[in-house]
């Protein structure tokens, strides 16, 4: 089972003011159907946290090719695809309903850390022989996610934001999935409203926030017009999105 493939609906909750797939929605469904997968593959949540081990995902990259709308049918296949040095791969694709058309493709780098110590461990370390064995040779985005590096001049501070409990996952800290939403919600108003849509975003987290924590989040436009954001805690950047809307 080198891939598993999920059928759904877009809800009300799922979807924006234009009627279009959020970033958010996207998010969540590809948290849940990762863990799900790794979990048949034998490196799951309850797999791992036997040994105190846990998944973090550090790095996604999406591309809307073409955003799904409120109460369309839509299948989210993934697949893992090996290991990047301390890096595990992941791949989603969704698409209509038959298969026909790719509506949506993202990849993420996950990483394995000690809860304990918080130190990241080598999945070759970890999983073994899991680790190659179980991957798939097949890309919905080839190229891995890299770094995010902030546009050149000051970034406008846009809003502050305390940690909540509707933020925080099992594990004690904001789900992977808020700081997305953290992040469009961060976007100038009239530019989501005013655009097409999501065309593509990448995003990066790179230090936890917990339960009452005060993230500063500031805003920038790259050269070619995207919408930088970075999240911002105790002058450490928690997490940086790069978003490219529709014209």
């Amino acid at each position: 089972m080198k891939s598993h493939t999920i059928r759904y609906r877009i809800c009300t909750c799922d979807v924006d003011l234009r009627k279009n797939y959020k970033a958010f929605s996207f998010m969540n469904q590809a948290q849940e159907i990762a863990n799900y997968h790794a979990s048949r593959i034998g490196f799951g949540y309850d797999d791992l946290i036997k040994d105190n081990i846990v998944w973090v995902l550090s790095r996604m990259k999406v591309r809307f090719l073409q955003s799904p709308k409120w109460e369309d049918e839509v299948q989210l296949a993934t697949w893992h695809k090996g290991r990047e040095g301390v890096f595990s791969l992941r791949d989603f694709e969704l698409t209509s309903a038959d298969g026909s058309t790719v509506l949506v493709q993202a990849t993420s780098s996950w990483l394995l850390i000690d809860v304990n110590t918080r130190r990241m461990l080598r999945p070759d370390h970890v999983l073994g022989d899991k680790s190659t064995a179980t991957a798939l040779d097949r890309n919905a985005i080839a190229e891995t996610c890299g770094k995010l590096v902030p546009p050149a001049g000051e970034m406008e501070h846009a809003r502050t934001h305390r940690v909540m409990y509707s933020d925080i996952d099992f594990n004690s800290h904001t789900n992977n999935a808020k700081y997305a939403e953290w992040a469009f919600d961060t976007v100038p108003a009239e530019a989501m409203s005013a655009g097409g849509g999501i065309d593509s975003f990448q995003i990066n987290f790179n230090h936890e926030t917990r339960l009452g924590d005060t993230v500063e989040l500031y805003r920038a436009s790259t050269a070619s017009g995207d919408h930088y954001i970075e999240g911002r805690c105790a002058d450490k950047a928690v997490f940086q999105a790069s978003i490219k809307l529709k014209p």
